[in-house]
């Protein structure tokens, strides 16, 4: 006795992006807080950098002290806020705000904050990642097709390769 169950044909092939998504290093840097997140990394440099061999010998953990463990502990604070705002760029408001809190923080705890440079830097970092938002779903359209258009402009300017001698 045959199967009566009716075949269904193949279902049709649905779209799961409205937008097309960019690609590379570009769409990686447009689709989070990157310059907020990279001004952060620099400042935690150089607010723990004071306390940090710069030989990278290692030196600094026979000198722990009660003054040098507040630079190391904000800087090491402070770098993992901005990696966790560059990687969870929806989780950038809560890390933003305790970057900002550490910068001011570094001000008396650690030599002036990286002799002010690393708090301003901190301070800017921090509110950049805050006051990121994510692209719409149409400028990341815009951006496709300009990014499309810039392509096809260097393809057509590219010579062929098709042997022929001009």
């Amino acid at each position: 006795m045959p199967d009566k169950t009716p075949i269904d044909p193949e279902p049709p092939a649905v779209n799961t992006s409205a937008a097309p998504t960019p690609r590379g290093f570009k769409g990686f840097r447009r689709t989070r807080p990157f310059w907020g997140s990279l001004i952060l990394l620099w400042s935690s440099w150089m607010i723990g950098s004071s306390m940090l061999s710069k030989q990278l010998d290692f030196t600094i953990f026979a000198a722990f002290g009660d003054r040098t463990l507040p630079p190391v502990l904000i800087s090491f604070a402070m770098a993992a806020a901005a990696l966790i705002a560059l990687f969870v760029p929806a989780q950038r408001t809560f890390p933003g705000i305790v970057s900002v809190a550490l910068a001011i923080a570094a001000l008396p705890l650690a030599n002036l904050g990286g002799l002010i440079i690393g708090t301003v830097a901190g301070i800017t970092g921090g509110a950049l990642i805050v006051a990121w938002t994510p692209y719409t779903d149409e400028q990341l359209t815009k951006m496709a097709e300009k990014d499309a258009r810039k392509r096809a402009r260097k393809a057509a300017r590219r010579p062929s390769r098709s042997g022929a001698i001009a």
